[in-house]
């Protein structure tokens, strides 16, 4: 019976610690695009994601992140949030490809410490083929993330997105209306025969 017991106990323990640390890894700080895929025409030149930050209770003082580009696709525009123009410090913020690396590179921060989940720009992409285009997120090798109470070093999920480009197809409408024409011709041929 006290065997028992103590078998109970232990299997308690074990799922209390094993739902801890699933609590903890849902919990880590990310950085993030949406969507996390789409499709899109390359008749459309252009499309866009969002950037998005989420350190909720895991605060950070900021960091650097790099834009790698691979497939059909290449950067367009960085366009800032309010939040990243304001709330996450404008004197350490920055962005573009004048950096260390030539990657478009955005760099955030406060040192008075960065929480919660915020956007901070929409990035938009230049469309240039049909095929899988990828956008992946780097941390930075000069701005690293650093928890915003002790300024230890910080892991942060960095997830990118993908965007599959389609190439140039008859609209659906106008393909209607070709089908319809060229029934009306057979019909009027096969009329025209019979006559």
């Amino acid at each position: 019976m006290k065997y028992t017991r103590e078998r109970s106990l232990k299997a308690m323990l074990a799922v209390a610690v094993l739902a801890g640390l699933s609590m903890s890894a849902s919990q880590a700080a990310s950085v993030y695009l949406l969507p996390g895929s789409q499709t899109v025409s390359v008749l459309d030149g252009t499309t866009s994601v969002e950037l998005w930050m989420d350190f909720t209770g895991e605060q950070t003082v900021g960091g650097g992140i790099d834009l790698e580009f691979q497939g059909p696709i290449s950067m367009g525009v960085f366009t800032p949030s309010s939040y990243f123009s304001n709330t996450a410090d404008p004197s350490f913020t920055g962005h573009g490809t004048g950096y260390a690396d030539g990657d478009y590179e955005i760099h955030f921060g406060n040192f008075a410490g960065l929480d919660g989940v915020n956007k901070l720009g929409d990035i938009s992409v230049n469309l240039l083929d049909a095929g899988l285009g990828t956008i992946g997120l780097a941390i930075n090798n000069w701005y690293g993330f650093f928890y915003g109470t002790d300024l230890g070093s910080q892991l942060v999920d960095l997830t990118g997105a993908e965007i599959t480009v389609t190439a140039s197809a008859v609209p659906a409408p106008a393909g209607v209306w070709l089908l319809l024409t060229g029934l009306a011709g057979l019909a009027t041929r096969r009329f025209a025969r019979r006559s």
